[in-house]
Order: C-alpha cells, then sequence, then structure tokens
C-alpha cells in the first residue's frame, strides 16, 4: 500500500514538473537577429544593452568605415570594417556586426547577439497516444508503434522521410528548423505516451493611436502616442519606427527599440509641425513599424492617423451675464450682458479682419452704433473686442456666433465663433394687448365680434385692468367688454364681445387701453393697435328692374301660349305690337339699302 501511494506521488509531481522542464526545450542558445540598419557618421544602433555608433567612413581608396561598440552607454571597443572580406566582427563572443555595403556617407549591417531566447511554441498540444494512434500535422506524421521496455516507439515521417526511434518521457528531437516532438509522458503499464509538436513562433505587430486631440492649434506640433503591442509568441527585435506626413514637418522620423518581448507594449511620440492653412485642414500621419524575428524575418505593419489642425485665424466668443442695480431699469429688464470676441492670428504675418456680430432682435449695444469691426493683428498677437448690450424685452435667449472675415492669397475667407448652446434668461415684465375683429367687413345692421387678448410675457405678476370704448358707429350687444383681475407670469387672458353696425362708412375701432399695477404699486398703461373696419350699406333692391323683369316674362308667356288678350300692365294688343316691329323692320331697311345709294352717287361725281 505505502509503495502504490509513493509510485502515484511520483507521478503527479513528474506531471507537475514536466511543464517547468518543458519551458527549456522552447528556448535555443543562438544568434538572435537584432536588425538590419542604415546609419551615417554619427548615427546609432540601439541594441538590447549595446549601442553601435558609425565613426566615421573612409572614402579615399577602399571604402571602410570606423564603428564604435558602447555596453550600457560606456565605450567598449572600436574596429574597422569593410564590405570586402573584412565585413563581419565579432565583439567578446556576444555579438556579431556584418556589413553589407558601404556606399558614400552611409553603412548597411546587420546585427546579431548571442543569447538564449524562446524560439519555439506549441503547435499541436500535449496529445495521447495509445499503439496504433496517428496524429497528422500540416507536413507530418506522427504513429505510435509499441510501447515496451525500451521506451516508445514512435514513426515519424517529415519531408519525405520516415525515422522510428524509442522515446522516454522528456525526451525530444528536432527534425528541423520548422518542427520539433517533445515526449510529455510515458505510461509504460497502460501503454500510453502523451506527446506535442512544436514549431518557431513569430511576432504579430499591433498599432494604435492614443491621446489624439480633436484638433491642434496651427503654431503647435501634433503630438500623440503610438502604442506598439506585440501580440506574437515570441519577441520582436530591432524595431524601427518612421513616420510620414505630407505638407508637415516630422520631429523625429525614426525612432527605435531593441526588444518587444511578446505581450508587451511600447509607447513611442509622434510629433510632426503641420503647415499654416487659412482655414485649417485634415491631416494624415503615417506611422509604420518594422521588426524582425530571432532569424531575420521581416514583420511589419502601418497605421494612419487623420488629425484636424485649426485654422490660422481664430475667434471666440464669451457672454457674461450682469444684473442692473437700478431700482427702475432701462426697458423694463433686469439684466445687461457684457460681450468679448477674442481674436487671434497665428501666422508669422500680419492680417487685418473684419468682425461682424449678430444679436438677439430685441437687444440695443450700448454706446455704439453697430456691432461691426475692422481689425490690424500682427503676428502672434491677440485682440479682443469687448462690448455691452441691453435686452428690451424679458425672456429666454440666444446668441449668434460671431464672425471674421479675411482675404489670403486672393481668396476671401469667413470663419465663425463656436455656437452658444446656452440660452440666456432675461428677467424683467413684459405685458401685451391685441385687439382682433372677425372681420374687417361689414353691412350696416350686421354683428362682429372683437377679441381683446392680454399676455403676460414677463416673471411678475400684474394686476391688469380695461374698459372698452365702443363708438357710435357700433352697438354694443353682449360679451365682456371690460375686465378687472391679476394676470400672473406666463398667463394668456382673452375676451369676445359682439356689435351691432349702425351706419356705414370707414372707421379705425378705438385702442384697448389696459391699466397694470406690479407687485410693488407702480402703474402704467399700455395700448393695442387701432383695428380698421369698413361697413358698406345694405343692399336694396331696385323697383324699375322688377316691372320690367315681370313684363318681359308675362309677354314671353303670354306669347308662347298663343293667348291674343291685352297686356295689363303695358295696355298694349298684340296687334298694335306686330305692326311697331313690321314699321321698325321697313325703315332700318330703307336705312341699309341708302348707303350703298348715296356710295354710289358720290363716287360717279368725282369720276365724270
Amino acid at each position: 500500500m505505502p509503495t502504490k501511494k509513493l509510485l502515484s506521488l511520483s507521478i503527479l509531481l513528474l506531471i507537475l514538473i514536466t511543464p517547468a522542464s518543458a519551458y527549456g526545450i522552447r528556448e535555443e542558445n543562438i544568434w538572435i537577429f537584432q536588425g538590419s540598419y542604415e546609419l551615417g557618421i554619427g548615427e546609432r544602433a540601439y541594441l538590447e544593452g549595446f549601442t553601435i555608433k558609425i565613426h566615421d567612413i573612409n572614402v579615399d581608396n577602399e571604402l571602410s568605415a570606423t564603428l564604435l561598440v558602447y555596453g550600457n552607454s560606456v565605450f567598449k571597443e572600436a574596429f574597422q570594417v569593410d564590405a570586402g572580406v573584412n565585413n563581419e566582427h565579432i565583439y567578446n563572443s556576444q555579438l556579431r556586426i556584418n556589413v553589407l555595403s558601404i556606399i558614400q556617407d552611409k553603412v548597411s549591417l546587420e546585427i546579431y547577439k548571442q543569447k538564449s531566447e524562446l524560439v519555439w511554441v506549441t503547435d499541436i498540444p500535449k496529445t495521447s497516444f495509445k499503439i496504433g494512434d496517428t496524429l497528422t500535422g500540416d507536413e507530418y506524421k506522427i504513429s505510435l508503434k509499441d510501447v515496451n521496455e525500451d521506451g516508445a516507439l514512435i514513426s515519424v515521417e517529415y519531408d519525405g522521410s520516415k525515422l522510428e526511434e524509442n522515446y522516454n518521457s522528456g525526451d525530444y528531437q528536432k527534425f528541423s528548423d520548422e518542427f520539433m516532438i517533445n515526449v510529455v509522458y510515458l505510461k509504460k503499464d497502460t501503454k500510453e505516451v502523451f506527446i506535442e509538436t512544436l514549431k518557431p513562433g513569430s511576432p504579430d505587430i499591433q498599432l494604435d493611436s492614443a491621446n489624439v486631440k480633436d484638433s491642434y492649434e496651427p503654431d503647435d506640433y501634433v503630438e500623440y502616442e503610438l502604442l506598439v503591442t506585440n501580440n506574437g509568441t515570441i519577441p520582436l527585435h530591432g524595431m524601427i519606427v518612421t513616420t510620414e506626413c505630407d505638407d508637415c514637418k516630422v520631429d523625429g522620423e525614426s525612432q527605435q527599440y531593441s526588444i518587444l518581448e511578446s505581450g508587451k507594449q511600447k509607447k513611442f511620440i509622434i510629433k510632426v509641425k503641420p503647415q499654416i492653412e487659412p482655414m485649417g485642414k485634415d491631416i494624415t500621419i503615417i506611422s509604420k513599424v518594422q521588426g524582425y524575428d530571432y532569424r531575420g524575418n521581416e514583420y511589419n505593419s502601418q497605421i494612419a492617423t487623420e488629425v484636424n489642425v485649426k485654422p490660422y485665424i481664430s475667434i471666440e466668443k464669451e457672454i457674461i451675464t450682469r444684473d442692473k442695480v437700478s431700482e427702475k431699469p432701462e426697458f423694463g429688464t433686469e439684466q445687461y450682458f457684457q460681450i468679448i470676441i477674442t481674436l487671434q492670428n497665428k501666422a508669422n504675418f500680419q492680417t487685418a479682419v473684419s468682425v461682424t456680430d449678430k444679436l438677439p432682435a430685441s437687444f440695443i449695444p450700448d454706446d455704439i452704433d453697430n456691432t461691426e469691426w475692422t481689425v490690424l493683428l500682427d503676428a502672434g498677437s491677440t485682440e479682443t473686442i469687448e462690448y455691452f448690450v441691453s435686452p428690451t424685452e424679458p425672456g429666454d435667449f440666444k446668441f449668434m456666433p460671431a464672425t471674421v472675415a479675411w482675404k489670403d492669397g486672393g481668396e476671401t475667407y469667413i470663419l465663425e465663433s463656436e455656437t452658444i448652446d446656452q440660452p440666456f434668461h432675461v428677467s424683467g415684465s413684459k405685458v401685451t394687448v391685441e385687439k382682433e375683429l372677425s372681420s374687417s367687413y361689414m353691412l350696416v345692421d350686421e354683428e362682429i365680434d372683437i377679441v381683446i387678448r392680454i399676455s403676460n410675457e414677463g416673471d411678475n405678476m400684474f394686476k391688469v385692468s380695461f374698459m372698452e370704448n365702443i363708438p357710435d358707429e357700433l352697438t354694443f350687444i353682449e360679451g365682456d367688454s371690460k375686465w378687472d383681475g391679476t394676470l400672473e407670469p406666463g398667463d394668456t387672458r382673452e375676451f369676445t364681445y359682439s356689435v351691432h353696425a349702425e351706419r356705414a362708412g370707414e372707421y379705425y375701432l378705438p385702442q384697448t387701453e389696459l391699466s397694470i399695477t406690479d407687485e410693488n404699486g407702480k402703474k402704467e398703461s399700455i395700448v393695442s393697435a387701432e383695428p380698421f373696419l369698413y361697413i358698406d350699406d345694405a343692399i336694396v333692391e331696385n323697383d324699375d328692374y322688377i316691372e320690367e323683369s315681370s313684363y318681359n316674362e308675362l309677354y314671353d308667356n303670354s306669347f308662347e301660349n298663343g293667348e291674343e288678350t291685352a297686356i295689363t300692365d303695358s295696355g298694349i294688343t298684340r296687334m298694335e305690337a306686330a305692326g311697331f316691329l313690321t314699321s321698325s323692320f321697313i325703315g332700318l331697311f330703307l336705312l341699309i339699302a341708302a348707303v350703298p345709294a348715296f356710295a354710289y352717287l358720290y363716287i360717279i361725281r368725282i369720276y365724270k
């Protein structure tokens, strides 16, 4: 029994220890590629713990260069290389520098560092095999042939060849730089083996832009963070970040970083100086990242970041509410406003600008004729326009943006300040009265309605009264022609009464006069407009027209019925009427016939 427990404990410990020991086979102590560089005199390649600097380049005879090695910023060694037989130099068995070419003022080189580093990663995870089982990968096939005292007989078919060998727990074999197997654990009693396959890892570059502002000032740098993350399974070496931007000056076009471990992130600061534009523009900044794995395989990624650069002329508008201190404030409103317009010229030249500010309709500027100005802005200067306005009515108001206009290169540019969404409240008193007619046209003896509408649009309560003055041309019939009461803020009251028209004419009805008293007992009067009313005479029927119409109707009916009796109203018989018509026809015929006869006689007389 104790033996079985000891055996079980040993197996458990072996299983727990295996992953830690297996991590060792994933690393290799080899020459790790650190990067490919093209350096001029004085330029450096920054490595993990070392720096390589180009001291000089000799172009007199055979091209050669002197390189300096620094370890942790301390000078270590100087050596000379060329692109021929002396193109390789090894420093202290730690660095290997290979010169690829020397062209005029540039040296192209590759650098390697001797170190142990993670190379292998899991391809197919630990898999249980029993005799006869087969595992197939992309380019290999693994079969368990037998389990005996010598271990597990495993057959591996790879790259066109087949190899059979005995393996025990912890054994591994590298078949190429691309494929390795690891026997994690062998259970001889159950003839079961656990195998995993390994492959070379690879870096994976992810790029993100951070802390990018919505917009940038034209006289400042566009500055933000470039975040480079290695989402791969092995380190990324020799990382070089290059930044480019049209119509911009890049500060630090190239940046280096020696090694970015798997799962780690490196932050780079991107700075560019944009060109100054009249209306600003959106610019695109492209950052490219290049790096290598341990074998020198190149990995690339890039990201485009779009930012907005403001115009070189800027305008800001600020509204400050002030309370009036007078007990009897002007216009009956309790606030006035201070308006501050700030102009900036961020260009390196002088610019003349025109500024316009629009006010709400009921606002009056203090001590100025209008809200238009011409300002000469020196290079890099700031100017302020400040004035005050008084509202003539209470209520909620919104201010419109101020506008600045200027010319550049023959073109006119217009820019507005930011929209002010905040409404501004003006306290005060405002009572209105309207007088309307249901119709502005009526006839004598007709009736119309007159409507009186009273509104309190201010913040204070009022006592209100009125009594209508009805002119002599109209007679009051019924309704509300007078009122005495209280009008709360926001209230509207409507009163209607009817009148009767007495005589025709054109009239302007009298104004309705309101007597109002505020909470402090202050009294005043306001009046409505004078509505126009046209009163027309009543329509009267014409008796002569009625008699003539009756006669014609009666005559037509008598003729149609063949009656020969006399028509009572006229006293004319049918025979008399027929005689009159006949004589009229004959007279008309003779008159028409006489015209050609006279014309004939006139022509004969002329041509005799």
